[in-house]
């Protein structure tokens, strides 16, 4: 077994293994082979047609006359080619029978060897940033690796980066032109899309990135996919695709229930009264108990087309669809294991071929993924499969040497559900939320409400992960955990410019910082509301940073890219700069930058990308990331505190103003404590244990707190 070594590394730092496998370099699979393919190279090149639009073909039958349709069967083995499992077979090989798996454990919980090398993190969208090449050849300069190194980032968080469905659907299809698959988490391929780089840039980057001691990680394919060859070869009955995804052909009888479509991909939702029709004649499909939850990504059954399958029968398909009628639900507990084996392949594609250290599970899909019972489940068993698939893969990720991360939005209360399997970090769902809501309202009492509910239920805050929605998206879903959720969530969805209709939707910390000031886009990069700006976005932003657990910013924070719902075309992500202005013209256009480029920052000694640096080199120094949140505590109006003990002794004490007016917060402070410092400079005087602290208007102080020294390394 490998291990990474030296500069601020765990001393142990496991490497992701497989990394001198022979022949691992993840090469594209040949699209043409043998004289059967090109000529159907020639063929598609002479028909004009891209993937998704390829006409299917009639082959004569050798032992009949006459000619039966069915789909032609080199197209079906180019689609192979193309297809996540026709890879699998390839990857897995590399390390199915050999000593390999044995080289880690898929038991030990390591989450605090990932902490003390990498507690900050850079969370980089390739579909949201603007390079003149590649993001990976933009990343891989010497200069962007210093910024980051002084920027206090440990770790690169790079999703998504699979190849995107977009190139299987033909633009002219009505439903092809509503989705959003241009965000890039459509993944139909476990190869790298070629806007994001290739295999060998890949490489170089994280040999460069293991010099400068910092960490490579990213999302593995989701639940739910884009519509590509593997869901396309289903449909089409070719041999060994059976049970990928969840999905079942409909009686010809029950076509007429169906939706219209204009071809086999157009693919529609089916309609409430739609699925009662179908009960109504007792057919499929069921109902599941992921229907009967409030919080999941909004999805259901969808149908498509009709499709001719290589044994000549035509049919249309119900399946079961996440977010979009375009992202089809991969089928977790088929006998079969063909799911299994793509998420298997595409681990050790990550981990140990790409060497990535931190491995992103967006499974939200799998959540409920079962047959409704009569009678009320457990919470657990209401869950299946979704937990299950979560510990297993959280299990492989570690047997290969990685960390593993639940990467979606669930409900506040399923926090210590999901520490509980075997995953190393979950994301943080409910702080963004509700920080968001008290800067927006002034009002921070969910924000203290959520965190003290999850300090009663026991969550370990120093495994999760807070910032996982790049500092541009919102979703409003984890405050229905609250009594009163559905009234703040209207109230959240009343503020001028954030009526989105999707529960997850476009808003960075700029844009919410101008709504809450009552600034427009166009006003809010004024010189005279810089200061206010600035103190709104860093309270934010301290709601990551001045809490135990990782900590992701990305571009468009630390720009302060004014990214709101109706700002973005649909379809399409907020874009900024990764690094410098692009002046070649070829860029796509980008959104307004509150705080300027990266690069223009980097050269200014007071910008608001240095103070967020400052805060990144404090917690890493303090080793906040693996401390202990221990006690919030309400204040005034709009006030709330939070302490948290550090593992070296002392404490960490956030206190934040969310309400328009300048407050004073009395602070009881941990006993024997000798000395409160502004991580930023000062030192506050204390009268019997307690700190008096005035906060500005929509403002944070971050505080270290140094006891006495007979009583360090004890933390109350």
């Amino acid at each position: 077994m490998e291990h990474r070594q030296g500069g601020r590394k765990a001393a142990a730092l496991s490497l992701p293994l497989l990394r001198c496998v022979p022949g691992a370099s993840g090469r594209r699979p040949l699209l043409l082979f043998g004289m059967a393919l090109a000529w159907l190279g020639a063929a598609l090149w002479l028909d004009g047609c891209v993937p998704a639009r390829q006409a299917v073909r009639t082959v004569p039958r050798a032992d009949n006359a006459h000619s039966l349709p069915r789909a032609d069967p080199g197209y079906l083995q180019w689609l192979e080619k193309q297809s996540m499992l026709g890879s699998a077979q390839e990857i897995t090989g590399q390390v199915s029978g050999t000593e390999r798996v044995w080289d880690s454990s898929a038991t030990p919980q390591r989450a605090d060897m990932l902490r003390a090398a990498a507690p900050n993190w850079l969370l980089v969208d390739p579909h949201a940033v603007s390079t003149p090449r590649t993001v990976l050849h933009a990343l891989d300069q010497e200069e962007f690796v210093r910024f980051m190194a002084q920027q206090g980032l440990s770790g690169v968080f790079l999703s998504p980066v699979g190849e995107r469905g977009d190139i299987w659907q033909a633009p002219s299809t009505p439903s092809a032109s509503i989705s959003a698959g241009e965000d890039g988490s459509n993944t139909t391929s476990l190869r790298l899309d070629p806007a994001v780089g290739d295999d060998t840039s890949f490489l170089a980057l994280t040999d460069r990135l293991e010099e400068a001691h910092i960490q490579t990680g990213g999302d593995l394919l989701p639940a739910a996919t884009g519509l590509g060859p593997d869901f396309m070869l289903q449909a089409r009955r070719a041999a060994r695709f059976d049970g990928l995804y969840a999905m079942l052909p409909a009686a010809r009888e029950d076509w007429d229930i169906l939706p219209q479509t204009a071809e086999a991909w157009d693919c529609r939702p089916l309609t409430a009264e739609m699925l009662a029709e179908f009960r109504r004649r007792g057919r499929e499909p069921q109902a599941l108990e992921r229907d009967s939850l409030n919080w999941p990504r909004p999805g259901g059954w969808a149908a498509t087309g009709p499709v001719l399958g290589a044994d000549g029968q035509t049919r249309r398909w119900l399946y079961r669809y996440s977010g979009h009628a375009l992202r089809p639900v991969l089928l977790w507990q088929d006998p079969s294991g063909q799911a299994r084996r793509v998420f298997s392949a595409a681990i050790i594609r990550h981990t140990g071929l790409q060497r990535q250290t931190l491995a992103g599970l967006r499974l939200e899909g799998f959540w409920g993924l079962d047959a409704k019972k009569h009678r009320p489940s457990p919470a657990r068993d209401a869950l299946t499969p979704g937990v299950e698939a979560l510990d297993a893969l959280a299990r492989e990720v570690r047997r290969y040497g990685g960390w593993s991360l639940q990467n979606e939005i669930l409900p506040p209360s399923l926090t210590t559900t999901v520490l509980d399997t075997s995953v190393d970090f979950s994301r943080d769902s409910s702080v963004p939320a509700a920080a968001a809501f008290a800067l927006l309202s002034g009002d921070a009492s969910p924000l203290t409400t959520l965190l003290q509910r999850s300090l009663a239920a026991g969550v370990d805050h120093s495994r999760l992960a807070r910032g996982l929605d790049g500092g541009v998206r919102l979703d409003w879903r984890p405050l229905l955990d609250l009594a009163d959720g559905a009234e703040r969530v209207r109230k959240a969805r009343s503020v001028p410019g954030l009526s989105a209709p999707e529960p997850e939707f476009f808003a960075s910390i700029a844009f919410l910082a101008a709504r809450a000031l009552g600034l427009a886009e166009a006003t809010a990069a004024r010189s005279e509301h810089s200061p206010a700006m600035r103190t709104a976005c860093l309270l934010l932003l301290g709601w990551r940073m001045g809490l135990p657990g990782l900590a992701f910013v990305s571009p468009h924070d630390l720009t302060g890219a004014l990214a709101g719902p109706q700002s973005i075309l649909p379809g399409t992500s907020p874009r900024v700069p990764l690094w410098a202005e692009d002046t070649s013209g070829q860029a796509a256009a980008t959104v307004p930058q509150i705080f300027g480029s990266l690069a223009h920052q980097a050269a200014r000694p007071n910008s608001f990308a240095k103070d967020v640096a400052h805060l990144l080199r404090q917690r890493h120094k303090s080793g906040l990331a693996s401390g202990s949140l221990r006690s919030v505590q309400a204040g005034p109006p709009g006030c709330v505190t939070a302490l948290s003990a550090l593992p070296g002794g002392g404490h960490w004490l956030l206190a934040a103003n969310f309400s328009g007016t300048k407050k004073r917060l009395r602070c009881p402070l941990p006993s024997r404590t000798a000395q409160a410092r502004d991580v930023f400079g000062g030192v506050f005087p204390l009268k019997e244990n307690i700190l008096e602290l005035e906060l500005d208007a929509r403002h944070a102080r971050h505080i270290l707190l140094t006891p006495h020294p007979t009583s360090k390394g004890a933390n109350p």
